[in-house]
């Protein structure tokens, strides 16, 4: 189910480390927080909210309609706060064309979030364009659901949200000999490491229709 157009929206990433307690406690606090809010949360359109399967991390997506209404949610509600918690990362963009798979009608069970850290427009532009070129394969990929990226606007920060129906479609996904088809090249355009978290989906919230 697409939740925006290409260009539409805003997509915000926040990850916590959970301090006290377990990332599952924490996980069901903040949708309870988000559930609770979700109408009175101006320009909020969706959210998932994953925990980290070998940690105590709480992973966040939401899609808002611009960023300033995401920067309003977070100074009413710190996810951090409400998840008992330390902020670990908070970054975001607008929406980019993806890659679809064949369970794309299916919520995803497990998740990639990855994050690279690029020169610019110029290598923002690149990275979408070798993205797009390694998705043939994908496309047909039994289990895989969706690859969804954003970019910031100056295009030196892009975000893959990457999703799989369940566990097994991913481990399969990940020993498959053409992942790193594109890596090279796009690595080539980084500035920094990238940095990945993986998720096991605990909830879907949506604004109210």
């Amino acid at each position: 189910m697409s939740e925006h157009r290409s260009g539409d929206g805003f997509v915000a990433y926040e990850v916590v480390t959970v301090t006290s307690g377990t990332a599952v406690a924490a996980a069901d606090r903040v949708v309870e927080e988000m559930r609770a809010a979700a109408g009175r949360r101006a320009g909020f359109r969706t959210a998932r909210v994953h925990v980290a399967p070998d940690g105590p991390v709480v992973i966040v997506r939401s899609v808002w309609d611009d960023e300033a209404a995401h920067l309003g949610h977070r100074e009413a509600a710190p996810l951090a706060a409400v998840a008992d918690g330390r902020e670990a990362l908070v970054c975001g963009g607008s929406p980019a064309p993806g890659i679809v798979g064949p369970a794309a009608a299916a919520e995803p069970g497990i998740v990639a979030v990855a994050i690279r850290y690029l020169g610019g427009q110029r290598s923002a532009r690149e990275v979408l364009r070798l993205l797009r070129l390694s998705g043939e394969w994908k496309r047909a990929f039994p289990g895989f659901v969706r690859a969804d990226p954003c970019l910031s606007a100056d295009g030196r920060l892009f975000v893959n949200y990457a999703q799989w129906v369940d566990a097994e479609a991913h481990r399969a996904w990940m020993a498959d000999p053409r992942i790193g088809e594109g890596q090279h090249e796009i690595a080539a355009h980084e500035t920094a490491a990238p940095r990945y978290f993986l998720g096991r989906t605990v909830a879907r919230v949506d604004a109210p229709r």
